[in-house]
């Protein structure tokens, strides 16, 4: 062709061609040096931006909780920026190291039956320090590894994160082996799916978690490098950290005794985040419900029965008392038959109203389901496929369906709530046909914490015939054989 004659013999430039990058007019050079500059500093300036942000809040937090002798900004005529980070990392290496010995561990001992004396407080702390655990583990699998699933159908792909392999019950009413699988959302990759993927549908990428994270969270944009540490990801699945058989751990070329200063400083640093992370955060969150219920309830209370009128100080959790005593008070005084009138007059008020009744209605009928003792919402821990065959996900049976639903769909329906990771309180109702459903001996507080984790926290299996297989059970010929157990219906 032409073109080609042209340019093995330096032909005249063709008319319509583009013009050289060096023919760029100048305001075309300035929007190309632009570009370039904001490619190079944004993310520089981004990172900057919230590591100042982050230091900044731990600074402001923890400078007022040093003593005035030991702060240097005292004697200084100027401040310091990133002390309290730094005393934070001091602080939490010195505990690590303390709690290394018997004291420590006593003190740690003594810590933890207190608050397991707490209804709630001992929940959120038994789930937090579990997951610290697996995640701060040196040896923990969780989070190890990026792999492919098929998601949400066959011929559809998504990134997951191998959070451990499935054990348990979980594990035996399956057909076959699966792994746990955290599906994570884009551009938020702290909520997404907890799935149960079969060992062969899970495709091992060699990225590092922090390559798979970048990729979730940019939505694809971020493209990891092809070369990198490949042989290194491929060498820690052979170890062991993805789904296939573990092997025998090799020497470590340094044990512990000869662990340089930093090593070890690092080890106590680890430690001190795995002791005081589940104790901070389960604090920090009953001092957050504590003081809010005091802020909208302590205003309530007269003054003459309010004890901070005649103390010089407040009294935390005095909101959440009264509203404890409020509530047993209410429920004392309905029981009776002028309280049981007074309820179906104010229901009655209620029902005139046109938006304020649907309200009431369907908030009764929540509440009644729930707290009920006889209720069958949110008391049975189901496996169910989704979001295809073969894929498996933790659902909460929360009763058997409507006779509209079962005549427009499945004839034998049960409602099942799928939550999503980390917050299990949104997710989808389905309607599951019962013989697809299977029971799982685990409590709900034990559900929800594998889901909140996203599997990395398992619960034991209780099931009578946990060790001896799939075999059915003799005491009870109705039983389905192969561990398969349909949920009971739901009253």
């Amino acid at each position: 062709m032409t073109i080609k004659n042209d340019r093995k013999t330096g032909g005249k430039h063709e008319p319509g061609r583009h013009k050289p990058v060096h023919a760029l007019s100048f305001a075309g050079r300035l929007r190309n040096y632009f570009l370039a500059g904001l490619l190079v500093a944004a993310p520089v300036s981004i990172t900057f931006w919230l590591a100042w942000k982050f230091i900044s809040f731990v600074d402001n937090t923890v400078r007022p909780l040093i003593p005035v002798k030991w702060n240097p900004e005292t004697y200084l005529p100027f401040a310091l920026p990133g002390l309290g980070l730094v005393v934070v990392l001091i602080v939490l290496t010195a505990v690590g190291a303390v709690t290394r010995g018997y004291l420590g561990r006593l003190i740690t001992r003594v810590s933890e039956g207190a608050i397991s004396q707490l209804p709630i407080v001992r929940s959120v702390y038994s789930w937090t320090r579990q997951v610290f655990e697996t995640v701060l583990s040196q040896k923990s699998t969780a989070f190890r590894e990026v792999v492919l699933v098929e998601y949400p159908n066959r011929g559809t792909w998504a990134v997951g994160f191998i959070t451990g392999r499935t054990e348990g019950e979980v594990q035996e009413l399956t057909s076959e082996t699966v792994v746990n699988v955290f599906v994570p959302a884009t551009p938020n990759p702290t909520t997404g799916f907890l799935l149960f993927i079969p060992e062969r549908d899970v495709h091992h990428l060699d990225l590092t978690v922090e390559e798979g994270i970048k990729l979730v969270i940019s939505s694809g944009i971020v493209i990891p490098p092809e070369n990198g540490t490949a042989d290194g990801r491929a060498l820690e699945r052979s170890n062991g950290n993805g789904t296939g058989k573990k092997k025998e751990p090799e020497p470590e070329a340094h044990s512990s005794h000869q662990l340089g200063f930093i090593g070890r400083l690092r080890n106590r640093f680890f430690t001190g985040v795995l002791i005081t992370a589940p104790i901070g955060i389960t604090c920090w969150l009953a001092l957050e419900i504590v003081t809010f219920i005091d802020d909208r309830v302590t205003p309530l209370i007269p003054a003459r029965w309010n004890p901070e009128t005649y103390l010089p100080f407040s009294i935390p959790g005095l909101g959440v008392l009264a509203l404890v005593i409020s509530l047993t008070l209410i429920g004392f005084l309905t029981a009776g038959l002028v309280g049981r009138s007074i309820v179906r007059f104010g229901e009655n008020l209620l029902d005139r109203m046109p938006v304020i009744r649907g309200l009431y209605g369907a908030l009764k009928q929540i509440f009644e389901a729930v707290f009920q003792q006889q209720s069958n919402a949110f008391r049975d821990v189901v496996l169910v496929q989704y979001p295809r065959k073969e894929s498996w996900a933790i659902g909460f049976l929360t009763g058997g369906s409507n006779y509209r639903i079962t005549e427009a769909g499945p004839k034998d329906a049960v409602n099942i709530f799928l939550p999503t990771t980390p917050n299990p309180t949104s997710g989808f109702l389905l309607f599951v046909p019962r013989e697809e459903t299977r029971k799982l001996s685990m409590t709900i507080e034990e559900g929800i914490k594998m889901v909140v984790s996203g599997g990395i926290v398992t619960p034991p299996d209780r099931r009578p015939e946990a060790g001896g297989g799939k075999a059915s059970d003799p005491d009870d010929p109705g039983r389905p054989p192969e561990g398969v157990e349909p949920v009971a219906k739901a009253g």
